[in-house]
C-alpha cells in the first residue's frame, strides 16, 4: 500500500480539527453535484461581481535564487448573473489566466491558462495550461538525503583554510565567489556555478475532473513538455581574486551535476521530452476555493511518465496530501481562519534529477521542497529526492475590507510555519531532521478571485521575501 503509516505524519494529522457540514434549504433548480457547503455567505454574495470582469496588476518578484523581476498578470473572469441557479455556489464560471514576467537573473516565465468549474452548467470541470519558462540559476545540491547537509564553506574558498559550518547562504555564496589559484601560470579555476545549472522548459497540460456526491472530484489529465538542461562546466566567468578581492578572469570547474553524472547518481542532465498521464481522486469540501474558510481537501494522484506517449523517461509519481480551513471561533471571531496542509510523494523509476522537484495536485503544479509554494524559509528547490514530505500551518487574520474604483478588497495578516525534509526510502520516513521555517505575510485579496501575497521568511540558513498571486496552499 502507497504511504503506510508513519508517526510524524499522524501527529500532523491529528491537529487538523473536523467541521461540521452545515445544511440549509435548498432551492430546487440548484444543480445536484453542488454541496450547500459551497454556498458563499451574504457579505461574499453581496460583492460578487456579475458577468465579465477582469483584475491585473503589474508584478514585482523579488527572490533570492531568480532576482528581482517585473512583469505584468491579467486575471479574466466571467461570474454569469445572479439569476444563475449556480450563481451563489461556484467562484466563477470561466476564469483567463495570462502572466509575463521577467528578472534580472535571466529567469522568464511566460503562461496562459484557462479554467472551467462546472463547464457548461455540469459536474466536469476542464482546466489547460500552456507556457515557457527559463532559469540560468536553478540549484542542485545532490538528491535525498545528501541535500539535507547544512552549508560550509572555505574561507576565501582556498584549499586548507578555516572550514565554516552552518553558514547562511549570503556567507556560503560569498566565499565561494573567490577563484582558486592553480599556480603560477596557470587559469583561475572558478566554483561560484558549483550548485546552479540552467533550465528551459516549454509545457502544455490538460486535465478534466467530475464531481461525484457533491464532495468527491474524480480526475485525469496530460502533460507535454521539452525541458533544456545547460551547465557551467568550462565556461568563462569573472571571480573574485583570492589576496585583493578584486574581479579576475576564470574558467567555472566541474558542476556538481555533473560529477553526480558522472557518478551514476543521476539521469537527464541534458534535459528530455517528458510526457505525462495523470489520475487521481480527491474528497473537497472547501467553501470557496481561491480563498477558503473551511473545508477539507483530500487528495490522492498518480502520474505516470510514459516512453509510449513520447517521453524519454519511465517513471511513476505517488503524491497524497490533506489541506484543512478551519474556523475556531465562527460565532465571535468569523474572519480568522487556521489553514493547514500535510503532503507526502514517493517518486521511482528511471527519474531525470530535474523531476524530483516537481510535484502536481488536483490545484495544479508547484515545487519542493523550498521557496515560496513549500519551505519559504530556504531557497527554491533546496532540497529534493525520491521521498518528500511537508507540513505547513497559516494564521489568517483579516483585519479590514475597502472599495476602491468599484474594486473590493479584503486584507489579511498571515503568519505562518513551515516543516519538511526528504529521504532516499519511504521506509526511512521518521520524526528526524526536519528544515524549519517561519515567517510573517500579507494577503490583498481582490474581487474575491484574485489573492496577492507578499511573504517574509526566515530560517538557519535565509532569509527571503515573496510577492506572488495565490496562497500559497
Amino acid at each position: 500500500m502507497p504511504f503506510r503509516g508513519t508517526t510524524i505524519w499522524l501527529v500532523m494529522l491529528s491537529t487538523m480539527v473536523v467541521f461540521p457540514l452545515f445544511t440549509e434549504e435548498r432551492k430546487s433548480d440548484v444543480p445536484e453535484w453542488l454541496g450547500e457547503f459551497k454556498k458563499l455567505d451574504e457579505k461574499e454574495l453581496a460583492n460578487k461581481k456579475e458577468g465579465w470582469y477582469a483584475t491585473g496588476l503589474p508584478l514585482f518578484g523579488n527572490d533570492a535564487v531568480n532576482g528581482a523581476g517585473l512583469g505584468i498578470l491579467a486575471n479574466i473572469f466571467y461570474n454569469g448573473t445572479k439569476s444563475d441557479s449556480s450563481f451563489q455556489y461556484t467562484p466563477y464560471e470561466h476564469m483567463f489566466n495570462v502572466g509575463v514576467y521577467r528578472s534580472n537573473r535571466g529567469t522568464q516565465n511566460n503562461y496562459l491558462a484557462w479554467d472551467a468549474p462546472y463547464f457548461l452548467d455540469t459536474a466536469y470541470r476542464l482546466r489547460a495550461y500552456i507556457g515557457h519558462d527559463e532559469s540560468l540559476y536553478n540549484q542542485y545540491f545532490g538528491v535525498g538525503k545528501e541535500s539535507l547537509q547544512p552549508l560550509y564553506y572555505r574561507d576565501r574558498n582556498a584549499d586548507g583554510s578555516r572550514i565554516v559550518r552552518n553558514a547562511t547562504f549570503s556567507d556560503f555564496e560569498n566565499a565561494n565567489a573567490y577563484a582558486k589559484n592553480q599556480g603560477p601560470g596557470r587559469e583561475f579555476v572558478s566554483t561560484q556555478h558549483y550548485h546552479d545549472y540552467q533550465f528551459e522548459t516549454t509545457y502544455g497540460q490538460f486535465a478534466a475532473d467530475k464531481t461525484v456526491f457533491q464532495i468527491f472530484r474524480v480526475w485525469g489529465g496530460v502533460e507535454f513538455s521539452k525541458n533544456i538542461v545547460r551547465r557551467y562546466d568550462g565556461r568563462s566567468t569573472d571571480a573574485k581574486d583570492p589576496l585583493t578581492s578584486g574581479k579576475v578572469p576564470a574558467i567555472e570547474d566541474v558542476s556538481k551535476i555533473t560529477e553526480d553524472s558522472n557518478s551514476g547518481k543521476i539521469v537527464g542532465v541534458n534535459g528530455g521530452n517528458l510526457n505525462y498521464l495523470r489520475a487521481g481522486i480527491a474528497y473537497d469540501t472547501r467553501d470557496y476555493e481561491p480563498d477558503p474558510d473551511r473545508g477539507w481537501l483530500i487528495e490522492y494522484n498518480i502520474n505516470k511518465a510514459e516512453r509510449t506517449i513520447g517521453s524519454d523517461f519511465n517513471y511513476v509519481r505517488q503524491f497524497a496530501q490533506i489541506k484543512n480551513f478551519y474556523q475556531p471561533f465562527p460565532k465571535l471571531f468569523e474572519e480568522f481562519v487556521i489553514a493547514q496542509r500535510v503532503a507526502l510523494t514517493k517518486v521511482e523509476g528511471n527519474v531525470p534529477f530535474f523531476e524530483y522537484r516537481y510535484l502536481f495536485s488536483i490545484d495544479g503544479p508547484f515545487g519542493a521542497l523550498g521557496g515560496q509554494n513549500t519551505l519559504r524559509g530556504y531557497r527554491q528547490e533546496r532540497f529534493f529526492g525520491p521521498v518528500i514530505g511537508f507540513y505547513n500551518i497559516e494564521f489568517r487574520f483579516r483585519v479590514g475590507s475597502f472599495s476602491f474604483w468599484d474594486q473590493f478588497f479584503q486584507v489579511s495578516i498571515v503568519p505562518f510555519y513551515d516543516v519538511g525534509r526528504v529521504w532516499d526510502k519511504l521506509r526511512q520516513v521518521n520524526a528526524l531532521d526536519y528544515k524549519h521555517s517561519r515567517g510573517l505575510g500579507l494577503r490583498l485579496v481582490w474581487d474575491q478571485a484574485t489573492v496577492i501575497l507578499i511573504d517574509y521568511a526566515y530560517s538557519k540558513e535565509d532569509q527571503l521575501f515573496y510577492v506572488d498571486i495565490g496562497h500559497t496552499f
